[in-house]
């Protein structure tokens, strides 16, 4: 029988070959996050769960977002990065539909909102609803957006004509795709729609649940 410290021994050698053996399929100097990432868009698998959907919601505003809350420490490299702290939690809020873009690369539609109907319209936070693919929750919320629209005219590049007040509900997602500089910085590419007033205004409402009139 081997003794403690030689059986110890070949214990670690013995997993030491396993970890070789299951690296040895992986592209020379790969890293471990990149080959088991496979999301086709940022966060893809967290912005089209419903897995928060029958969580109560917590009552927030546009100006509680854009003054109180603390941006994580996610960034552009963060592609799959699984929901933490505040993204596991549910908001309603009501505000103002300012701009509707139903044409986006992923096939979200990416609506920002504002605390006030006349509110500069760059102090906004984005919501986005999914296609309907993923869940009839999605379907049900566009459809619920769209009647609130109703005849209101929608100018160029989604901006409505006339303001309309919302209540949204859905699970809270930070953007760090956005985000310049690293995990921590405060600066942002202004590429966020108008919602570009502070890295804060990264935070969004996505995926939206439910649509309502207030």
């Amino acid at each position: 029988m081997p003794r403690p410290d030689l059986a110890a021994a070949l214990t670690a050698l013995g997993l030491a070959g396993l970890v070789v053996l299951g690296l040895g399929g992986l592209p020379s100097g790969a890293p471990l996050r990149a080959q088991r990432c496979r999301e086709p868009h940022y966060r893809w698998s967290q912005k089209t769960d419903t897995g928060l959907a029958l969580v109560p919601p917590q009552a927030t505003s546009v100006s509680a977002i854009l003054a109180t809350w603390t941006p994580p420490d996610f960034g552009p490299r963060d592609r799959c990065a699984l929901r933490a702290d505040r993204e596991l939690l549910a908001y309603s809020l009501t505000a103002w539909v300012r701009r509707v873009d139903e044409v986006k690369d992923d096939g979200d539609w990416h609506i920002e909102l504002t605390e006030r109907a006349d509110s500069p319209s760059d102090s906004c936070v984005v919501i986005e609803i999914p296609a309907p693919q993923y869940s009839p929750r999605y379907a049900g919320a566009r459809a619920a957006l769209d009647s609130l629209i109703g005849d209101v005219k929608v100018r160029k590049r989604g901006v409505l004509a006339r303001p309309l007040r919302a209540r949204i509900s859905g699970a809270a997602f930070f953007d760090g795709q956005h985000r310049r500089g690293g995990r921590r910085s405060d600066k942002i590419d202004g590429a966020h729609g108008r919602c570009n007033s502070s890295v804060r205004a990264l935070w969004e409402i996505h995926p939206v649940y439910r649509v309502t009139s207030p």
